[in-house]
């Protein structure tokens, strides 16, 4: 099995990659659902960091409760099932295994972070009980009484190189359980960021990653205009600083050509054919796998999300801005045309 995924800025259109490489007969579609269990915040990333990286006494032990509570999470609930409406309860049952694979022992015990993440009052109410303990018993006090947080576990871990086996053997176990009709391929949506990406790939066996990057005015336009989700800014001055901030770790960093694989949204459509065939071939796809084409992502009716700066009557002078400030971003839209 192997794993295929999308990396895109938001909003940058790699759903048109998701959809040509599930027109295929020997792809297993995760869904319209991103995967962001290996990149977000308390995510296995940051379990790296502070298990392997900068390994530490309590932090440590602080990151594997939080990549606790984040299995908790994605676990879902009766509203919305999350990870579970995709791996049953493998996702619970793999994720504890892994964790535990990697815990050298556990005790109960807690430190002022687990007090914080009570919150404020519990914060106060230990304070509280202690400094009236200790003024009540005075010399007779010994140490601290632990109120708030009884039956609370501390955790040690210093996996160091078995982190990366044990994180390998956990993700191709989760997809594994997914891929019930035994596909060859497993497309998982946003496993992975477009920044840093080679440094992902430390926690995967096989995986192939497509980066999606699309025109600044059209994303400019759509966050104003339509999507209005706090994600992008909408004023231009931030939304050029945000756009050239986003991006500039491309000059930095040098991508394995065999791993990673960068495109622009704009060439599916206006390089329909050329464009597909390279990211069949990147993935080591088949094109007589390609049963289905035009099926899901068709250029002719995804032509209608290109050029949205000026379908969605933005102020001409916020896209002059935009032309001057990232010019070398911008895609040249004259004389193209749909091409399948």
């Amino acid at each position: 099995m192997k794993l295929l995924t999308c990396a895109s800025y938001h909003g940058t259109g790699s759903s048109a990659v998701t959809d040509v490489l599930n027109e295929c007969d020997n792809v297993h579609d995760m869904g319209n659902y991103e995967f962001r269990f290996v990149q977000d915040p308390d995510g296995i990333c940051d379990l790296e960091y502070n298990l392997v990286i900068n390994n530490h006494r309590l932090n440590s032990g602080y990151a594997i409760k939080r990549y606790k509570k984040l299995v908790e999470f994605l676990n879902g609930n009766f509203i919305s099932k999350r990870y579970r409406g995709f791996f049953g309860n493998k996702w619970k049952e793999l994720s504890e295994a892994y964790i535990a694979s990697l815990t050298d022992t556990e005790f109960e015990g807690y430190w002022h972070y687990d007090l914080i993440d009570k919150g404020g009052a519990a914060w106060f109410a230990d304070r509280a009980v202690n400094k009236l303990y200790h003024k009540l018993l005075g010399k007779r006090a010994v140490g601290s009484l632990n109120v708030v947080l009884r039956g609370c576990k501390s955790y040690v871990s210093y996996p160091r190189e078995k982190f990366y086996d044990a994180t390998k053997a956990y993700i191709d176990a989760l997809f594994g359980s997914a891929n019930t009709d035994g596909k060859e391929f497993v497309m998982a949506d946003q496993l992975v960021p477009p920044s840093n990406t080679m440094h992902y790939m430390r926690f995967f066996n096989d995986l192939k990653v497509v980066c999606v990057e699309r025109d600044p005015r059209d994303l400019y336009a759509l966050g104003k205009a339509v999507w209005k989700d706090g994600v992008i800014p909408t004023d231009v001055e931030n939304f050029c600083k945000w756009y050239k901030a986003t991006r500039a770790h491309k000059q930095y960093e040098n991508d394995d050509p065999s791993k990673v694989l960068r495109i622009r949204f704009e060439d599916m459509i206006f390089k329909y054919r050329a464009t597909k065939d390279s990211i069949l071939a990147f993935c080591g796809i088949g094109e007589e796998h390609h049963v289905r084409p035009l099926t899901l992502f068709d250029p002719r009716i995804s032509v209608r999300n290109t050029q949205a700066y000026k379908s969605k009557k933005i102020d001409a002078k916020d896209i002059a801005y935009i032309e001057k400030e990232l010019e070398s971003e911008l895609y040249d839209f004259d004389d193209a045309e749909v091409n399948i």
